[in-house]
């Protein structure tokens, strides 16, 4: 058994979900993360797209929770020239957690990648740890049992 753990860029999210259920995966955690990598959190507005509006609103509190501005915000949300640079310090990102076979890493691994490689800084990363056990609770199962 194997711990897939895969930081990917938000956007990404819902093609990668389609690509798992399509290589026949059931069970996967997402989580939303905040992080930086070797950029320290510095990014384009060319390379985050919509996410990095979407980003800045939140960071400004500039958003509501049916995800237009604030009538009393007067903050400016007008789109950012394609060479803007900005430094956040963490970035938006999912994880997603996975507890595979042995035999359905690479599968996944690769799946993975393809869904999410863009080229661009921030694509993400992927963790692949031994796994020395895993329990149903409801059952009680143990070892590949458990996990299928």
């Amino acid at each position: 058994m194997k711990q897939v753990i895969a930081i990917i860029r938000d956007e990404r999210v819902e093609a990668t979900k389609e690509a798992l259920e399509a290589a026949g995966i059931r069970g996967v955690t997402f989580l939303y993360v905040t992080g930086r990598g070797q950029q320290k959190g510095k990014v384009n507005s060319q390379e985050m797209g919509e996410s990095l509006t979407r980003h800045l609103r939140m960071q400004l509190g500039a958003v509501s929770p049916d995800n237009e501005p604030d009538a009393g915000t007067r903050v400016a949300l007008l789109p950012f020239q394609p060479d803007t640079e900005f430094a956040f310090g963490f970035l938006p990102k999912r994880m997603l957690i996975m507890v595979l076979n042995d035999e359905d890493v690479n599968l996944i691994v690769r799946t993975i990648v393809n869904v999410n490689q863009t080229g661009r800084h921030g694509d993400g990363r992927i963790f692949i740890c031994p796994m020395i056990g895993a329990i149903r609770v409801r059952t009680g199962e143990q070892g590949d049992k458990a996990l299928s």
